[in-house]
């Protein structure tokens, strides 16, 4: 509220904004009907009905992730129309545009009644405009930017005038930028995916993610990472508490839903969820599948010493990761890559190879491929022994543990009471096997690191992060600490340590 009583406008846009998305929208017309080319005539006075259209045009508008639509475009013969520039819900009925200025910008524009059609129109930067609200009042508005464009845009609709008829060119968008697509997912990797495909054209035209979770030492709740990145996109996002709610599953069927794609969600979809899309129900994975199906595949495929991985797209089954293969695309595992930068790599390929798999679901020629079920090997959720180094293991494979493990959640060791959380290794290619126990300390170099014997070999620690403090070459770290050979680094941890 304001400090007059009254709600703040942000507030007021928001509750207009439910409340037009609580009713079913009306369908959008589309070039050729003819009803698009006739002019509307002036509303002769604001009611309930005119009021109620409004709002159902709003809720098409927002299903659809437009920004504006008039009542021609619904097949209402009405002047009316409304918009949404992310300011706020408003209706303009009777609109008349009273002044235009001189400056004029010329820039690209969709509409709703031409999907997978841009024009570009040069426009006048700033307007005036009168018109009734939806409660009948007069009002008056200088507009520029966008909002000025959609102003013009929706203007010349009541008039029967589309905007190819004012497009100096006509640029036709690639088919998979025209499914209405449905997006899950949840952490960071399905956010950045996510950011690929609408930099690619491709904008979901609902997000759907886990709840707000307690997270840091205040327990605050705080927002997925999918969440934040389709809130800043304006992409509108659910956050049910489970995937089969009554209704998302409304939702979903209104949108005319054609694709519904899921990546990293974190749940198990309900199948009458996965009947909802016209086309298909599709999951992007991080791995060559069948290898590596579960909820670790980037941290196994480090651990197991893999060269190359990469993403799959497959058609959703009742079976975890064991739906049909439409697409995969490889990524080699190079030998510094680590799980943050390995991360990141797939999640970029996973963009690449969802939008390719859209386009061939939209021109209707998408392939099915059938898994080999016994080829499959499993990557279950590490558990937190996966995160203490075990030096009776090889060289290598303590080093591809550091990798697995890093930036998070961190491979670990015990230096006396102190908990190291090694960062970086490197297998001494010159030692012999070592005459010591695994993780006894072999040599101390100050411009180098730690040497540390393994079950065969030996690896040097180069960065690490002690118990509470920040990440630091593991040089640095010996200028303030003694560290001496013969001392042993231990794997088996007491709980309370570990929590440092």
């Amino acid at each position: 509220m304001g400090e007059d009583g009254r709600a703040e406008p942000r507030a007021v846009a928001e509750e207009a904004r439910r409340e037009a998305l609580a009713l079913d929208p009306l369908p959008i017309l589309c070039e050729p009907d003819p009803a698009l080319r006739r002019a509307a005539r002036p509303v002769k006075r604001v009611t309930r009905r005119v009021r109620e259209l409004a709002l159902r045009m709003a809720s098409a508008m927002y299903r659809a992730n437009g920004v504006g639509l008039a009542a021609t475009q619904v097949g209402a013969p009405e002047r009316l129309f409304v918009a949404d520039v992310g300011e706020g819900l408003r209706v303009f009925v009777n609109p008349e545009i009273l002044a235009a200025s001189e400056e004029t910008a010329t820039a690209w524009e969709g509409c709703l009644s031409l999907p997978g059609l841009l024009g570009e129109v040069e426009r006048a930067r700033r307007v005036r405009v009168t018109a009734l609200d939806e409660r009948g009042r007069r009002f008056w508005l200088d507009a520029e930017g966008e909002l000025a464009r959609v102003i013009q845009h929706e203007s010349d609709h009541l008039d029967g005038v589309l905007v190819l008829d004012r497009a100096k060119r006509v640029l036709e968008l690639p088919p998979e930028s025209r499914l209405k697509v449905a997006f899950f997912g949840t952490p960071g990797f399905a956010a950045k995916v996510l950011e690929g495909l609408v930099e690619a054209g491709v904008r979901p035209r609902l997000v759907v993610t886990r709840p707000d979770r307690p997270r840091g030492r205040g327990r605050r709740l705080q927002p997925t990472p999918v969440r934040e990145t389709a809130e800043a996109m304006g992409i509108e996002t659910w956050t049910p508490a489970r995937p089969g709610d009554p209704a998302l599953l409304r939702e979903i069927r209104l949108r005319d839903t054609d694709v519904l794609v899921t990546v990293a969600y974190g749940r198990i979809l309900p199948p009458e969820l996965l009947r909802l899309p016209k086309l298909a129900a599709v999951n992007l994975h991080p791995s060559l599948l069948p290898r590596w199906r579960g909820p670790a595949p980037i941290q196994r495929a480090i651990l197991a010493g893999d060269r190359v991985t990469g993403v799959t797209v497959m058609h959703m089954a009742e079976e975890v990761d064991a739906g049909d293969i439409l697409l995969q695309r490889e990524v080699p595992i190079e030998p510094d890559d680590d799980f943050g930068r390995l991360h990141d790599r797939l999640a970029e390929a996973g963009a690449e190879a969802l939008v390719l798999a859209l386009r061939s679901l939209a021109s209707g020629e998408a392939p099915r491929r059938p898994q080999d079920a016994g080829a499959a090997t499993w990557a279950p959720a590490l558990r937190p022994e996966d995160e203490w180094l075990d030096w009776r293991e090889p060289a290598e494979a303590v080093r591809n543990r550091v990798r697995a493990l890093t930036p998070w959640p961190g491979a670990k060791c015990r230096r006396g009471d102190e908990v190291w959380v090694v960062r970086r290794a490197e297998v001494d290619a010159t030692a012999a096997a070592p005459a010591a126990p695994p993780g006894a300390v072999l040599a101390v170099d100050p411009g180098r690191g730690v040497l540390v014997a393994c079950g065969a070999g030996a690896v040097w620690i180069t960065e690490l992060k002690p118990a509470g403090r920040r990440a630091m070459p593991a040089a640095d770290y010996l200028r303030g600490h003694r560290v001496e050979v013969g001392e042993r680094l231990l794997a088996d941890v007491p709980r309370e340590a570990g929590r440092g």
